[in-house]
Order: C-alpha cells, then sequence, then structure tokens
C-alpha cells in the first residue's frame, strides 16, 4: 500500500500566492473572474468532494472551455484527485477505465460519493490524458503534479508570460497544447479568456480584440485558419503567436516573423508531446526569422540527446541524425494500458519522441522525420515525411502514406500530377503510387493530420482490405452527407455542425438507428469520428438476422405516433386527444438540442429564422389552397395569425401559430444578456423558472375566460419550455423533477381526461425514456411518418373534405402528407434559407456541406 499522505498540488495550476486576488483570472461570455473568486469557487468545489482521507477518486472531466467545468477540474486537481480528462465525449475511454465520479455539464459531480474507490491510485498521479494519436483508444498518459507545475513554470519564463498577459482557448481544453495553455496562464497570475467556439466562427475576432488578447496559441491548421480570416494582423493587442502541435515549413515560419516583426507581435515556434506535459521546447520570437528549420531549445531543467543506434545516416556534414531523446521534470511517469496502471509510479525517466532530429553545436533542435515514416516499397526505403515536404514545397497540400506495397497521398483538390510527382519523389514507378483528391485534408481534434483517415480512404478506393471502421467510415458518410448537402463528411464536425438540425433529425436518427443500434442522446453533437468508432463496435456486435426489435429515439416514436393519433382523432376513426400538445413540448425539447445550443445570439437567430422559414412556406401554401380554393378558413389563418385577429374562434392551426410565437420570444429573450448569462450558467434552472413563471396562464387563462383559450401561445408555451428543461436536465434526478412538474401540469388541464392523460403519459416518456423499443420492419415506416408530421397535421383538413369514408380519409392523409412533404422541400431547396455560420474563406469549400442538394429526402420541418 501506499503511504497515508496525499501529495497535493494547488500551485500545479493556481496562482502563486502573491497574485492579486482582484486580477482577473478568466473570462468567458459571462463575464470576468478574479483570482479571489476562483479560489472560493475552487475550495467549494473541493468541500464537494469525497476527502481524500476515504481514498483518491478518479474524476471523469469532459473538459470543454466553459467556467463552471474548468473551476471542477481545479478542484479535482486542488482536492488531491486523478483527474481523467477527455473530450466532451469519448465513450471507449471510459469504458476501459470506469471513474468513481463524471463531471456534469453544470459543473456538479454524479456518482456515489460515498462508495470505496475503484481503483488503487498512486500518489504522484494526478492527470490522465490521451495521446495525440489515441484519442478512442484505451492508453493513457500518466501525469504528476510535478510534471504539471514544472511545465506551466518553464512556459511561463519561456515565453516570458506576466500578468499582463491574456491569452484564448483557440485550441481544446482535452488536448494536452490548450490544457498547457491554461495551466500557464493561472500559474503566472495571468488571464485566460475562454472560448468556446471554433477559431473560423466570424465572433472569434471580436473576442480577441473584445478580450484584449495578447497571446495567440494555435497549431499549424489554425494558423492556417487565423490568417485566411486576417486576424493575424487585426488585433492590435496582439503580442505573441505560440505555434505547436505540428511543423509550419521553414518559408512559412520565415514569413509569419517578417510579419509579425513588421506588425508588432512575435512568433514562437514550439514542440511538445503529450508525454513530456505537452511542450518541450521553444525558439525565441528574435529567432524565429535565422532559424526558421527549427523548434529551438529544450526547457528550462530539460534536455535533448539524440540515439543514433539503427539509424541510416544521410550523406553531408550536417551533424548526426538520431532519435530524439527528452530528459526532464516534465517527462510522464508513463502510460496506462490498463486500469491496474493506475497503481504505478514513474516507469519513465526519459522520452523516446520517434522523431529523428539534429542537434547542431548551439544545442539548437531540427526535427527531420520520424522512425515510423521509413518504410520500403519495391525494396526501396520510403521517407514519407520528405515525399511530403517535397510535394508540399511544390503547393500541393498532403498527406503521404503507404503500405509495403503502395505510396499513397491525400491531397486538397486538383494540384495536376501528383502521382508523377510523388513517384518522383520516392524514387518509384507511377504504378505503385495512389493519389486520391479529397475537399479538405481529414484532421484529429488537435488539428493535426488523421493520418489513419488518409490511409483509409485509399484502402477503400483500391480495393484493399479494410477494417471496420472503414466499412462504418462509408456507411455513416452515406447516411448523413446527403442530410447535410455534403459530398464528404469531416468527422471532426458534429452532425449539428455540419449543417443538420431539427429538420432532418428523424431521418438522421431512424438511419444511424440501423448503424449504432440505440444511439446516444448526444449524438448529433458528437463529433461523427465518434459515430463511426460506435458503428464499428455495433457491427461487431450485431446478429446475423436483423433485430425484431429496434430502440429508437423518443422524440422520433412520439412524432410519428403524435401525427397519428392527431390525424385518426380528427377524422374519428378514433378518439386519442392530446398529440399535438405532446408535439409541443417535443418541439422545445429539439429546439434546446439544435437552436440553442448555438454559440451566440446571431448563429441562434439564423437557426431560428431557417426553422420559421421552413414551417411558414409549408404552412402558407396549404393555408391558400383552404383560402381560396375551399374557402373553409379566415385569411388571418393563411397570415398564421389568427389567435391575435379571431382569439375567440377555433384555430385548427394553433400549434403552428403557437409554435412560431414561441421560436421568435425563447430567441429574443435569451438576446437579452442576464438571462443568456442565466441560461449558460444553468439552462436547467433556468428554464425551470420559466416555467413556474408561464405555469401562471396555464391556470389563470382557462379559469377566467370560456372559449378556445388552451391554444393560444400563452396557454401552451408551459409544454414548449417543459420540453426545454427536459433536453437540458442533464441529470436522472432533474429529469424526473422535470418530468413531476410538467406532469402535475397537464393534470386539469382539459375537461376531457382521457386527453390529459394521453398528454401526461407523452411528457412522462419524454423527460424519463430517451429511446423506445420499435419492431424493426416499423422502424422505417414511422421515420417516414415522422418527418412528414407538420405536413399530414397541415393536408388532413383538405382531405376530409373530399372523401365521407373515415378510413379512407385517414390513409389519404397520411399519404397526402408525405407527398406534399416530398413537394414543399422540392420548394424549400430552391429557397435562400440562412446558412449555418461557416468561418474563415479558407473553408469555403466546405459550405458546400449546409446547402441543400436536389437530392436532399423528405425531412421534417416542426421543430
Amino acid at each position: 500500500m501506499f503511504p497515508p499522505q496525499i501529495r497535493r498540488a494547488p500551485a500545479a495550476v493556481l496562482a502563486s500566492e502573491t497574485a492579486d486576488a482582484h486580477h482577473t483570472a478568466l473570462i468567458d461570455a459571462f463575464g470576468a473572474l478574479s483570482y479571489g473568486d476562483l479560489a472560493e469557487r475552487v475550495a467549494t468545489g473541493v468541500a464537494g468532494l469525497p476527502a481524500v482521507q476515504t481514498g483518491r477518486r478518479l474524476v471523469h472531466i469532459p473538459l470543454t472551455a466553459e467556467r463552471e467545468l474548468v473551476v471542477a477540474y481545479l478542484a479535482v486537481l486542488q482536492a488531491g484527485h486523478v483527474a481523467l480528462v477527455t473530450p466532451p465525449e469519448h465513450a471507449s475511454i471510459t469504458a476501459a477505465y470506469p471513474p468513481d465520479l463524471w463531471l456534469q455539464e453544470d459543473g456538479s459531480f454524479s456518482g456515489a460519493l460515498d462508495r470505496e474507490p475503484r481503483y488503487l491510485l498512486h500518489p504522484d498521479l494526478a492527470l490522465l490524458l490521451s495521446t495525440s494519436g489515441s484519442t478512442g483508444s484505451p492508453k493513457l498518459v500518466r501525469l504528476s503534479h510535478t510534471n504539471l507545475i514544472s511545465n506551466a513554470d518553464a512556459i511561463v519564463a519561456a515565453l516570458s508570460i506576466t500578468a499582463a498577459d491574456r491569452a484564448i482557448t483557440s485550441l481544446p481544453l482535452h488536448y494536452c497544447f490548450g490544457l498547457s495553455v491554461l495551466h500557464a496562464q493561472l500559474r503566472a497570475g495571468a488571464t485566460a479568456v475562454l472560448w468556446r467556439g471554433s477559431v473560423t466562427e466570424t465572433a472569434f475576432g471580436a473576442e480577441l480584440r473584445k478580450s484584449r488578447v495578447t497571446l495567440l496559441p494555435a497549431t499549424p491548421h489554425v494558423v492556417d485558419l487565423l490568417d485566411a480570416q486576417g486576424l493575424l494582423d487585426a488585433v492590435p493587442t496582439l503580442r505573441l503567436l505560440a505555434q505547436a502541435g505540428g511543423a509550419l515549413p521553414a518559408a512559412r515560419v520565415s514569413e509569419l516573423a517578417a510579419r509579425g516583426e513588421a506588425g508588432g507581435w512575435g512568433l514562437a515556434v514550439m514542440y511538445g508531446q503529450t508525454e513530456a506535459t505537452a511542450r518541450m521546447a521553444v525558439l525565441p520570437p528574435e529567432l524565429a526569422g535565422r532559424y526558421p528549420d527549427a523548434v529551438g531549445w529544450p526547457i528550462a531543467g530539460s534536455a535533448f540527446r539524440l540515439d543514433t543506434a539503427g539509424i541510416e545516416q544521410p550523406a553531408g556534414t550536417d551533424g548526426p541524425v538520431g532519435e530524439l531523446l527528452f530528459s526532464g521534470p516534465g517527462v510522464m511517469l508513463g502510460y496506462a494500458e490498463h486500469p491496474d496502471d493506475l497503481a504505478l509510479g514513474r516507469t519513465h525517466s526519459e522520452l523516446r519522441t520517434g522523431d529523428l532530429a539534429r542537434i547542431d553545436a548551439d544545442g539548437i533542435v531540427r526535427i527531420v522525420g520520424r522512425r515510423s515514416d521509413h518504410l520500403k516499397i519495391m525494396g526501396i526505403r520510403i521517407d514519407l515525411l520528405q515525399v511530403e515536404r517535397t510535394l508540399r514545397d511544390r503547393g500541393v497540400r498532403c498527406c503521404v502514406t503507404g503500405t509495403d506495397e503502395q505510396l499513397q497521398v491525400t491531397h486538397e483538390g486538383a494540384a495536376g500530377p501528383v502521382r508523377d510527382l510523388a513517384a518522383t519523389a520516392a524514387g518509384l514507378g507511377r504504378s505503385v503510387v495512389s493519389a486520391q483528391e479529397v475537399a479538405e485534408l481529414p484532421r484529429l481534434p488537435n488539428g493535426k493530420l488523421d493520418r489513419r483517415a488518409c490511409a483509409a480512404l485509399h484502402a477503400v478506393q483500391t480495393g484493399y482490405d479494410h477494417d471496420d471502421a472503414t466499412s462504418s467510415l462509408a456507411a455513416v458518410t452515406r447516411a448523413l452527407a446527403p442530410l447535410v448537402g455534403a459530398g464528404t463528411i469531416d468527422p471532426e464536425r458534429s452532425f449539428a455542425e455540419l449543417g443538420g438540425d431539427s429538420f432532418n433529425h428523424v431521418t438522421a436518427s431512424v438511419r444511424l438507428t440501423r448503424l449504432l443500434g440505440t444511439l446516444p442522446p448526444d449524438w448529433h453533437h458528437r463529433p461523427v469520428r465518434d459515430l463511426i468508432e460506435l458503428a464499428a463496435q455495433h457491427a461487431d456486435r450485431r446478429p446475423a438476422r436483423r433485430p425484431l426489435i429496434r430502440r429508437v429515439e423518443t422524440t422520433v416514436v412520439l412524432r410519428g405516433l403524435a401525427v397519428i393519433t392527431i390525424c385518426g382523432s380528427h377524422v374519428g376513426l378514433f378518439r386519442l386527444a392530446g398529440g399535438a400538445h405532446i408535439l409541443l413540448a417535443v418541439s422545445g425539447f429539439l429546439f434546446a438540442r439544435y437552436v440553442l445550443t448555438a454559440p451566440d445570439t446571431a448563429e441562434r437567430v439564423r437557426r431560428t429564422a431557417r426553422a420559421a422559414i421552413t414551417i411558414v412556406v409549408p404552412a402558407t401554401i396549404a393555408s391558400a389552397v383552404m383560402v381560396f380554393g375551399f374557402q373553409s378558413i379566415h385569411w388571418s389563418n393563411l397570415a398564421l395569425l389568427h389567435w391575435l385577429v379571431r382569439p375567440q374562434d377555433i384555430n385548427i392551426f394553433w400549434f403552428l401559430e403557437a409554435l412560431l410565437m414561441l421560436f421568435a420570444v425563447t430567441v429574443a429573450l435569451l438576446a437579452v444578456p442576464r438571462l443568456r448569462a442565466a441560461y449558460g450558467a444553468d439552462p436547467w434552472r433556468t428554464a425551470m423558472a420559466a416555467l413556474a413563471v408561464l405555469l401562471v396562464p396555464r391556470y389563470l387563462l382557462p379559469a377566467v375566460f370560456d372559449g378556445p383559450v388552451r391554444g393560444l401561445p400563452i396557454t401552451v408555451a408551459w409544454l414548449f419550455v417543459a420540453g426545454i428543461a427536459m433536453a437540458v436536465a442533464g441529470r436522472r434526478n432533474r429529469s424526473l423533477v422535470t418530468a413531476v412538474v410538467a406532469v402535475a401540469a397537464a393534470a386539469g388541464f382539459f375537461p376531457d381526461w382521457d386527453r390529459d392523460l394521453t398528454i401526461m403519459a407523452g411528457l412522462a416518456v419524454l423527460a424519463l425514456v430517451p429511446a423506445l423499443p420499435v419492431p424493426g420492419l416499423l422502424v422505417r415506416p414511422l421515420g417516414v411518418l415522422a418527418a412528414a408530421s407538420l405536413h399530414v397535421y397541415l393536408v388532413q383538413f383538405q382531405v376530409f373534405a373530399l372523401f365521407g369514408n373515415t378510413i379512407v380519409e385517414f390513409f389519404v392523409s397520411l399519404a397526402a402528407g408525405i407527398v406534399f412533404c416530398a413537394l414543399s422541400t422540392f420548394v424549400l431547396r430552391r429557397l435562400p434559407l440562412p446558412e449555418p455560420t461557416v468561418g474563415s474563406p479558407i473553408r469555403r469549400r466546405a459550405t458546400a456541406m449546409y446547402r441543400l442538394r436536389k437530392d436532399r429526402p423528405c425531412v421534417d420541418v416542426r421543430s
């Protein structure tokens, strides 16, 4: 057993005792947080965690640049527990290392706080990170408090970071470089600006200027994205561009160094790996122009050496080439490949980087390749990185991979005779070179080239055997690409980021259910890479026969069943009213998932406008037929303002009018800074507070006024907001509270108890059951009905006027709605719908992902 003392190191991430308590530590959308306030919040978080005397816990931290999550992360380290930091979702890691506690989106912890710890954790262990190339793998890097402290202090010294500096989280915090930036800022008593979105968003440049950012971290890919937007020369407070995470071409370094010198900022080129707590070497800005091909000198207290054993030395007198070995206090404790490894102490005193390098007489380091980037094809030894560099010097943006039989070049756009260029560079015949053109090179979450994905493209192209991941990549792409108007799918973006929305949610959900089985609740916000991984895992477990029962998302099932009950009740085939009121809650649920997750008000307005247009177009067509053809409704129905013009009349389109009004009011209210801040800090509490307010008109209006008041927007708004609260509840106890409140509010809403029971059942299921069992043969028909639910709702009234048989009316209404869905989609494809924000000019090719294509299938537009 370990000695009873627990090594705790608050200084690993918090500023020294001399830091000014009033100085700003963090800035986010909700304002500034001082070091004094940060310390108090961290102390509160520590108090809410189990005492380390009862055993140290492994705590899962799905870390993003949000205040509550950062505070909770610091509290875990401060308390002496071990943080397992991952992207927001990575089931494979937590499946291999089930944590004791789970950090929730609101900064609280779930799990049995009084349960005995699962693991024996070494006293030095503080942090677990996945390596750059092993995201989704159970292989983790074990880091200590000493690693964190020493690396942060060394970076503070190397980059001359002072309390006046402000660095923005332009890189993910679950990525070692991004997390190192946060550590260094806090260690220096400086300020970290928490940016949640992408650097390609138009608001990013405004945030740089508004928050007076002085230090901008970037990988080579991020440098290109920033430069394409003109941001490197548009931030007057910028002091330093800190580049790591891959090599910039020497010419690019020279160019940036010269521009920085003219613009008043410097370029610091750095080199690092997760296994060395992020950064190992720094080239000072004043020498970037002089040594553009170098990564600099080792950080303070560290050293490099070369291992030339087994390395074929090139001709010339530039000095020996060897594998670069790093030593110093930042070297990890070692890897963890099994939960038992968490009990291990230090197993590495020196890090073999895998990189080939030269070290000149002054100690400056130049990376020249990787040991793993050499292979033999037809007996000829090929340096893949050298081939890649040669092609890039010829203007080809590419990734070079290979097998023992084939050299593979994945390149962006048409780039001339790529196969000939690669064959010449490698000294091979053209017949053993495969060239694959893509719109954009696939990248890992940290911005580095995804070489596995590039190689997989060639496996598909050439007909070579490929694994389940490659098959799943093709299957998921086929499922999602038509829905977002894309020929290819960026695996690092989610369905929502690709342009998916609640309009095509049903179709995507049904297609992915067939590939993944039961869908994760947040599948639409997970990177497509995660969905591909889940699809591959499901393929391994898939039975030979088609399953008799599938679990389908509750929102899809409710939409399909609701349209059947609405149509059947209206036609008189049976009586099961209340479906439209359930759909209103479902609409609020999906509105929260797709619209309210937008990073800013402008994007929320854009998404809401898209939703409104997609509802108004088919509603206007249907209303016009009834007004001018059948003369069966008032003109105010055509204007979708019947509730305002003639509130005393029965309104057959009350649902649509209420929905449009609630869309607009919700987005308008969340544009108010105080309300936006409250919702950002705790969406569920804010939604529940709004629900409490809206229950007043829900009870008051039916009691005071006679007539059809239960379809007015103000009267049914509580259902929409209840759906929002269900979507953002996050924890089981919150979902239960929401269900109880919503079900209680539904009791007595109508005079007829059977309708109330239907609504109560629908609300309870929506709040508590993420997926429902459906016979396998019915999944696709149910999805088609759910997708066309709005259109069935609109055309049913015209069908009633043409037929006299209830059964015929019922089935013709469903069929007509499906046909109308296809026709309205045809019209919508030709309308200039508001596009999602796609960011910088460098991503113009990706805008095709967001355009509606002619072959886009019929999708639901209810919410």
